[in-house]
This record gives structure tokens, C-alpha cells and sequence, in this order.
């Protein structure tokens, strides 16, 4: 293997989908430094997306109401991103549990609980029925998954509904106190969003880490190939169980905020077009990322709270751009994000490279959009170091010569 091969193997490997560089050291070095700070760029948007989330939660305007409803769907949904985007286990029953958790306090503090007695029995009630229902519903798999947690989301509705010495049917429950640590009081707005954020940063480290752990790494696994992964000796049942568990406690702490947040808790928090918005904020946003099911949570919160306001039939406008986001990027506005920042590197590689060649650039950009990366070096052998112009004939000169 030639030195040129083997720089250009070691270059790919750095700059991963970059498939034809130079063969300067140099240009190795700096790739390696980009390839460094860009890795910085998810981290730090992160970080400053969560401070102006903040900073309009403290606001004290009609936004903060807002984004505390986004920030307790959030979590639901990546509840379900967890399951199906690693897992391949897509849940709609995840709003069947939110109503679990938010009956759950409703109805412990009906009967005399205490305001943080009625969490603990609420977190209670939610593993219970976790783990009670997930027996059933990691038996199977694919389609029959999704329709056995519909099932399970809807027997959920149905309780509430029907059983009205309990629940009070259609009328819902009211919220009689909320928990306080000295002046730290849920029951005033501002202590409430700032908990709802704090605990919307916990869950989201907690999955993201999860993902990144062995666990999540077998729930990869079984989601690619899930025969090859028993052969290996992994207990795919019980990651699937765990997974299920997760999944559904996750829902149902939003559960919890939600009735600290509305004050009230009835049927229509647990309907199918509740767990229709929560999987439309997850395909929207990103499958598989965690962090994508927030920006979908932002879209689909809006269109419910803003969008109508103005337009009667927002959930027709809303399917519309739906339909759209899935035809134009399958991905989710995560992955749209992704290429955005691949095309933005390839732009700086090639600036750096050539000097910020106008041509360069335009033709980076065109590969860049296409999805394919190629050499910005026509003048010679894929992998040559660049020749400088005055060390190249001219087409007058080459016709010369010729000639002569």
C-alpha cells in the first residue's frame, strides 16, 4: 500500500464521510482539530437551548405556561423515543400511564394523603402497573406491541371513565394541595416551572446515558437483530421488559407535573389522540436521539396552543405538515439538523483546504446536499497533493507543444 493510500485511510477515519482528501500532513492535523471542535457544537447548542428554555420558563409570560406543557410531553415522549428509536418497540400507551401518575396523586390526596405521601403512592401505583402490564405486552413484538399497548392505554381510559366513585368519571378530579419544601412551593408558578425544568434536564441525562450504557446498547442490538443477539446469550425478554418499564415511568412522572401543573386530571388526558400527539412529537422531532422528541413537543404544543387560535381546523394544517416532514425528511428535523452540520463541515474542510475558492466551496456545497462526498482536486490522481498553478501547464502552452 502506497503512502498516499495509507493517509487517505487514516484521513477517512477522522473526518468520517469525507472520502477524498489532500495528502498533506498539515491538512490531516487541522481536519483532526475541526473534527474535535465540531463535536462541541451538539453539547454547547444543548446547554444554550436549555437556557432559553429557562430563561422564558422564569419570564413570568403566557410562553411560560407554554413551554412547562412542552416540557411535560417532552418527557413522555422521549419515553417512547427510548423504547422505539433503540428498542424498536413503538408504545401508544404511553398517555394511559401519564394519566396514571396524574390520577395517581389525584386520588391518593381525595382520600386524605398528604401531598408528597400521594407521589410516593402515585410512583407506586405507576411501577405496579408497569411492571404488571409489561409482562403481557414484551411477549410480542412489531405491530402486535404496538396494539397490545393501545389496548392497555385505552383498558386505562376506559377505568377513568367508567369507574366514577373512584374517579369521578368525565367531571375529573381536582388537585387539592401541592408538596413544599419551606418556601419551595409547587403550588406557585414560578417554584413549579423551574421543578418541571429540573426534572425535565434529570430524565433527559438519564436516558441519554442509558443509551450510552451496556443497556442501551443491547436494546440497539436486539432492535437490528434480535435472533443473533439471543444466540450471543442475552436475555431479550428481560431487556425488552426493563425497557417497557422505563419507558412507562417515564410517562407517568409526566403524569405527575401534569396535575401539579393543570390542577385537574380527567379522561381526556388518557384518549388515543394523546398518545397520537406523543408519537407525532417523536417522528417529527427524531427517532432514536432522545433530544428530537422535544423539538417535536414544541412544534405539535404550538399548533394546539397558537396556531389554533387563528385556524379552526389546525389539525388539518397540522397532518399537512406532517405528512410533509415525514416525505421530505424521513429522519425527523434531528436528522434534517445532522445533515446541516455535515454540509457545514464539508464547507469548512474545503475553505481550509483551498484557501476559500469560491468554485471549492460551490461545488462542497452541491456534494454536500447530494449526500456524497468527492475530491475538490480534478487536476490530479485521487489522494495527490494539490499542484499550484504555475507548476502546471497552461491549455495554450500544452497546445504549443504540440504543435511543435
Amino acid at each position: 500500500m502506497s503512502k498516499s493510500d495509507d493517509l487517505l485511510t487514516s484521513t477517512t477515519a477522522i473526518v468520517p464521510g469525507i472520502e477524498e482528501l489532500t495528502g498533506e500532513a498539515s491538512a490531516v492535523k487541522l481536519r483532526t482539530r475541526l473534527n474535535l471542535g465540531e463535536r462541541m457544537v451538539g453539547p454547547v447548542a444543548g446547554v444554550a437551548c436549555l437556557v432559553v428554555i429557562l430563561i422564558l420558563l422564569t419570564s413570568g409570560s403566557y410562553l411560560s405556561t407554554i413551554f412547562e406543557d412542552i416540557l411535560i410531553f417532552a418527557i413522555a415522549a422521549m419515553g417512547i423515543d427510548f423504547l422505539g428509536g433503540f428498542g424498536g418497540l413503538i408504545t401508544l400507551g404511553q398517555a394511559g400511564f401519564l394519566g396514571v401518575g396524574a390520577y395517581g396523586v389525584a386520588i391518593a390526596e381525595e382520600h386524605g394523603f398528604t401531598a408528597w405521601a400521594a407521589i410516593g403512592i402515585s410512583v407506586a401505583v405507576l411501577l405496579g402497573l408497569a411492571a404488571l402490564t409489561g409482562v403481557v405486552a414484551v411477549r410480542v413484538s412489531g405491530i402486535t406491541f404496538v396494539i397490545v399497548t393501545l389496548a392497555i392505554g385505552q383498558i386505562f381510559w376506559g377505568l377513568t371513565y367508567q369507574w366514577t366513585s373512584l374517579t369521578s368519571g368525565d367531571n375529573g378530579i381536582s388537585l387539592l394541595s401541592a408538596p413544599s419544601i419551606g418556601p419551595w412551593s409547587l403550588s406557585n408558578t414560578m417554584p413549579l416551572w423551574v421543578t418541571t425544568f429540573i426534572v425535565f434536564v434529570v430524565i433527559m441525562g438519564l436516558l441519554l446515558l442509558m443509551v450510552r450504557s451496556p443497556f442501551g446498547l443491547s436494546l440497539r442490538g436486539m432492535k437490528n437483530n434480535e435472533p443473533r443477539l439471543r444466540a450471543l446469550g442475552y436475555r431479550t425478554g428481560i431487556q425488552r421488559y426493563i425497557g417497557y418499564v422505563i419507558a412507562s415511568f417515564v410517562a407517568g412522572l409526566a403524569g405527575i407535573l401534569y396535575i401539579f401543573s393543570n390542577h385537574l386530571v380527567s379522561p381526556a388526558s388518557l384518549t388515543f389522540s394523546q398518545d397520537g400527539f406523543l408519537v407525532l412529537m417523536v417522528i417529527m422531532g427524531g427517532l432514536g436521539t432522545i433530544w428530537g422528541p422535544v423539538i417535536g413537543a414544541v412544534i405539535v404544543v404550538m399548533f394546539q396552543q397558537e396556531v389554533s387560535t387563528y385556524i379552526s381546523r389546525w389539525e388539518t394544517v397540522m397532518g399537512i405538515v406532517f405528512i410533509a416532514a415525514v416525505i421530505f425528511t424521513p429522519g425527523g428535523i434531528a436528522d434534517l439538523l445532522r445533515k446541516g452540520q455535515l454540509v457545514v463541515h464539508r464547507l469548512i474542510v474545503t475553505m481550509r483546504h483551498d484557501g476559500g475558492s469560491p468554485l471549492a466551496v460551490a461545488t462542497a456545497s452541491a456534494d454536500g446536499l447530494g449526500g456524497a462526498a468527492r475530491s475538490l482536486d480534478s487536476d490530479g490522481p485521487k489522494g495527490s497533493p494539490p499542484q499550484s498553478t504555475g507548476d502546471r501547464p497552461t491549455t495554450d502552452e500544452t497546445a504549443g507543444r504540440v504543435q511543435q
